[in-house]
């Protein structure tokens, strides 16, 4: 039973959260410190992510990361689901949602958006 199990997840297997960021951050030819300064992200815990193949940040360091990297709406849903999120209805994820259709990656833009229409920020 357990070897069936084995070969169903490894065949179902799919890239990880750090794998699938860091292909990313390849693909964009920025160097890390480029990605991490321009999301606002701490270099400490851009540290633990690089380091730690099994850290998952939080959802709005997730969202940081993307609008640094400026990725398309597939790009970005594909890495926020590595970490097992996503988007939701809510007025937060409506105005990041308009955000990426609309190219709007500057995080203070984002930041003004999000407090002006629900009091919020990343």
């Amino acid at each position: 039973m357990c070897t069936k199990i084995r070969e169903y997840l490894n065949c179902n297997k799919s890239m990880s959260f750090s794998e699938v960021l860091f292909s990313f951050i390849d693909e964009s030819g920025h160097k890390d410190s480029e990605i991490y300064k321009k999301g606002d992200i701490d270099r400490k815990l851009f540290s633990k992510i690089r380091c730690n193949d099994n850290y998952i940040p939080r959802r709005n360091v997730i969202i940081k990361l993307c609008l640094a990297l400026e990725l398309e709406r597939a790009e970005f849903n594909q890495l926020l689901n590595s970490a097992g999120y996503s988007l939701s209805n809510s007025k937060f994820d409506q105005i990041i949602s308009y955000c990426l259709d609309n190219k709007v990656y500057d995080l203070d833009k984002v930041n003004e958006y999000l407090y002006t229409f629900c009091s919020a920020s990343l």
